[in-house]
């Protein structure tokens, strides 16, 4: 694919996301492509565009270590709880890393049991979508060579390089992705770890 037409397709998105009133938030590149975090109404949508695929990614992500991250930020008190359950020192730890190191090792504490169930409860929120769900991972604190479950990302596709493709396509992706991840938080929020850290 010719460059420009990627960036053409880039342009053209970008220009819908701003003509249903969402805000770019910020921009990164990575190896694999450009990514545009967008905002409505307070919920954040990662938008990835890869140069080789002939569709781009409007995504919604629920992170569990993230969510646990920002509970810290929060209140101190829940992240010295966890290091105590799971006897994490400190001492050992950058100031810069304590909060993921601890915030991984309550994830791999989530049982697989409750992790499948709310997996399949998820899948079914997006039976009637255009919805991909996929799951998130993590690398184990303990042992680089196992993934353990973090939560789950729901995708919808947008096909720019189509000559029918408008704003219209956009605005039902976004209004998909975005009731999907609300629905998402509710079912998350029932779980131990989420009621555990006061996820509203």
């Amino acid at each position: 694919m010719a460059a420009d037409e990627y960036y053409d397709g880039i342009g053209q998105v970008l220009s819908y996301v701003l003509s249903a009133e969402d805000f770019i938030y910020s921009q990164r590149q990575s190896d694999s492509g450009k990514h545009f975090l967008i905002e409505r109404d307070g919920t954040l949508l990662d938008f990835y565009a890869q140069p080789n695929n002939r569709y781009f990614i409007l995504m919604y992500q629920f992170s569990l270590s993230q969510k646990i991250i920002e509970a810290y930020n929060q209140d101190n008190q829940i992240l010295q709880n966890h290091m105590e359950r799971f006897e994490i020192d400190d001492t050992q730890i950058s100031d810069k890393n304590l909060d993921q190191e601890v915030a991984l090792h309550r994830i791999q504490d989530v049982g697989e049991e409750e992790a499948q169930r709310v997996v399949t409860d998820i899948r079914a929120l997006a039976t009637h979508t255009d919805c991909r769900i996929s799951t998130l991972t993590e690398q184990s604190p303990e042992d680089p060579e196992t993934e353990v479950w973090n939560g789950v990302t729901v995708s919808g596709l947008l096909y720019p390089y189509e000559s029918d493709f408008g704003p219209r396509d956009y605005e039902q992706t976004a209004q998909e992705v975005i009731s999907v991840g609300n629905q998402i938080d509710e079912t998350m929020k029932k779980m131990d770890v989420m009621e555990e850290i006061g996820f509203p």
